[in-house]
């Protein structure tokens, strides 16, 4: 950001806008109670052949946090710093009121050097608030570059051990497939309530067996559920029976003398009746 083009106005309620030098000055001692929790460490371990690389390691990372404080206590200093160097709002208010009010009174130029005189005020006002705040912008960015942490020794990583994942994108893709197939089954069970309950988890549990296959076992939660996908599968092989339509009827028989039967009988009656039943 160019600072010497923004106002006095806007660089003072800049600098004074913020959260301030509060949260770099508790990070500062939070750094500071980190390394002295590393250096009492290392200074407690005993100092056995094999025990010297964890040691050193302790120092070095008690000292590169000490200097991250030390980093962030001159980032809070800077800030302090810049809003004392920068004009308070208060009296460039003030400075712009005078002007308006000389100009106001300037009808025959009798107020020309005065105005002169508050207008060179402005713009020393100006220029101290552009150098703070270029002041404050280089500590700043010298107090945010750390030096990174190094491992400890014997880290092998995210990879080391027979637990570990064999690779994060399948385990993301797969979280992914269990993600989206959740709506799918609950859908399953309001539109369908004759839907076995394994064939609606099928899509859901294909994917946790995928999650699965990819990690170690993890107790019998999982085995559950492996086993609950092959029984959805199996099931959703099977066809179900068609739909039957209904085979009786009330109110819908028919009379055969004082009797009621069903219409079935009172058709063949009638074709008992006919003319060329009667002849055969």
């Amino acid at each position: 950001m160019d600072f010497a083009t923004l106002p006095p106005e806007i660089n003072s309620g800049l600098i004074r806008s913020g959260p301030g030098a509060g949260s770099m000055a508790e990070a500062a001692t939070a750094w500071d109670r980190l390394a002295a929790g590393l250096y009492a460490a290392a200074a407690q371990t005993p100092m056995l052949e094999g025990a010297a690389p964890y040691v050193n390691w302790l120092n070095a990372a008690a000292a590169r946090a000490e200097q991250a404080g030390a980093q962030a206590a001159a980032a809070a200093r800077a800030h302090d710093s810049a809003v004392a160097a920068t004009v308070p709002p208060p009296a460039i208010t003030a400075n712009r009121a005078q002007q308006r009010s000389l100009g106001r009174r300037n009808c025959l130029a009798q107020s020309g050097p005065a105005i002169a005189a508050v207008d060179a005020e402005y713009e020393q006002m100006w220029a101290r608030d552009a150098d703070a705040m270029y002041a404050y912008a280089r500590a700043a960015a010298d107090a945010a570059t750390l030096v990174p942490f190094s491992s400890p020794p014997g880290y092998r990583g995210a990879t080391a051990g027979p637990w570990a994942l064999r690779s994060a994108p399948d385990v993301v893709s797969a979280g992914g497939r269990v993600i989206s197939a959740i709506p799918g089954a609950l859908q399953a069970f309001s539109a369908s309530p004759l839907t076995p309950l394994e064939a609606s988890l099928s899509p859901v549990t294909s994917a946790l067996s995928r999650l699965s296959s990819l990690c170690a076992p993890s107790g019998p939660a999982i085995g559950y559920l492996s086993a609950l996908n092959k029984r959805a599968a199996l099931c959703s092989l099977v066809r179900k029976p068609a739909r039957v339509g209904p085979l009786a009827s009330f109110g819908r028989g028919a009379s055969i003398g004082g009797l009621s039967v069903p219409r079935a009988w009172a058709m063949a009656m009638a074709r008992l009746r006919h003319p060329a039943v009667r002849a055969g």
